[in-house]
């Protein structure tokens, strides 16, 4: 039961991580070029392994945020849980 509680809260995580790095993150930089004046000395892109190590990073924190409340939520008793 832990399992499952912990993975409904990674898998919208990490959805949210990959729509936040990959079009999210490019368009925020493609706005602070344009700010910079399209200067690629002032704003320049992570290279791709930072970006996946972001996204998994991600994953891992909040799959162990959320199984420590989720185990010992899943020590109660149902009847008392409810």
């Amino acid at each position: 039961m832990t399992v499952a509680l912990a993975s409904a809260q990674v898998l919208p995580a990490l959805l949210g991580a990959v729509l936040g790095l990959f079009p999210g993150g490019f368009l925020l930089f493609a706005a602070v070029n344009t700010i910079a004046g399209g200067d690629s000395e002032k704003a320049t892109l992570p290279v791709p392994w930072q970006l996946i190590a972001t996204v998994l990073a991600t994953a891992l924190v909040v799959a162990a945020l959320t199984s420590v409340p989720a185990y010992l939520g899943g020590r109660r008793p149902v009847t008392e849980a409810l």
